[in-house]
């Protein structure tokens, strides 16, 4: 037996993937792995006596090919309700310097939230981050959390209040992730169904970057949203031909000034033409008839000529130019918004598709 696995049989694995095991801790390691971590977001110390006892518990997160340690993981309840349906569990986790930037910290929230799903009857896994800790906004993403918005004035640091990035994940998500896909709509060759947290990832990794906008880890002003992501599938061989994604914007303060605005991100062979014209098509109508809202917007770069085009052949119809509205190459770029509303989708007797509750 090797050293590696040798050291796996002395632990007790609570869950594990092909790369990574969560398991239970050995005497001072967690200490051993704080002692090495950043604290750059840590909260200030607080000698005051809390109100309420609220138990903690840990796991590490170890390499099954090495048997190395990596990191640890951390999880307390959190009540929102006095019911254990009202109950949520909060994740934290603390990964070694040296193995930071590689995806660790999405295997191990997955891993974390199969243990406690699998081990405690609450369904809900929350978890907080400064908005400035961008690489642990990108794990909890990267590991299909959803952000919720912004708890203002939670926590302490540097003597000034700080508000913090709430996420969380549902058992009916992490089922939604393993299980089948759920359809939303099929037409011709193309099916959009709901996303997988690994989907966008694909998208990007087999992505030319012709269309990429600039990175920008900063986040709008406002209440910040996770866009809904719907995936994008070749009906006779499962493959993923792209994402896309829908967030509802605002034109005014009331429900009936709200749109909905879409976008698409395909893999390069797909772009351009009839598969992204379905895709657009498909989508809106989705949201025509799940939804009350009466208008679905899209964006494309000026110069995206084949896109405007899928935009146009799916029925959406040119509203102007937005000046300046995107980054690309670290230059502003003007984008061209079209727009679809619930009356053009009337059938030749005039019926216009209503909402299902």
């Amino acid at each position: 037996m090797s050293s590696a696995h040798a050291g796996l049989a002395r632990r007790t694995i609570l869950a594990s993937d092909d790369v990574l095991a969560l398991v239970e801790l050995f005497d001072g390691e967690r200490e051993a792995v704080l002692a090495q971590c950043d604290h750059t977001f840590d909260p200030d110390p607080d000698p005051r006596p809390t109100p309420l006892e609220v138990p903690r518990f840990w796991a590490g997160l170890v390499r099954l090919e090495t048997g190395e340690l990596l990191g640890t993981m951390s999880w307390r309840p959190v009540p929102h309700i006095a019911t254990v349906s009202g109950i949520g569990w909060n994740q934290g986790f603390h990964l070694l310097p040296g193995v930071r930037g590689r995806g660790l910290s999405a295997r191990g929230g997955v891993l974390l939230a199969r243990h406690l799903f699998a081990t405690t009857e609450v369904d809900r896994i929350q978890a907080m981050t400064d908005p400035e800790n961008v690489p642990a906004r990108r794990g909890l993403e990267g590991a299909g959390f959803r952000l919720e918005g912004l708890v203002r004035g939670v926590l302490r640091r540097g003597g000034v209040s700080r508000d913090l990035l709430l996420y969380s994940m549902l058992r009916s998500d992490l089922e939604s992730a393993d299980g089948e896909r759920e359809v939303l709509a099929r037409r011709d060759d193309v099916v959009l169904a709901r996303a997988r947290p690994s989907d966008r990832r694909a998208v990007v990794a087999a992505s030319d970057g012709t269309v990429a906008r600039d990175r920008d880890t900063r986040l709008p002003p406002g209440v910040p949203q996770t866009p809904s992501r719907g995936a994008l599938l070749d009906a006779r061989t499962g493959r993923l031909l792209g994402v896309v994604s829908w967030r509802a914007v605002g034109h005014g303060d009331t429900f009936g000034c709200t749109a909905w605005n879409i976008g698409a991100e395909l893999v390069p062979d797909a772009r351009g033409g009839a598969v992204e014209t379905t895709a657009q098509r498909l989508l809106a109508e989705h949201l025509f008839a799940t939804t009350g809202l009466d208008r679905v917007e899209a964006g494309v770069d000026a110069d995206d000529v084949a896109g405007r085009r899928a935009l146009e052949n799916a029925g959406f119809r040119r509203d102007g130019v937005v000046r300046g509205a995107r980054v690309r190459d670290g230059r502003r770029q003007d984008l061209v918004l079209y727009g679809l509303l619930r009356t053009d989708l009337a059938d030749p007797n005039g019926v216009t598709p209503q909402a299902h509750p």
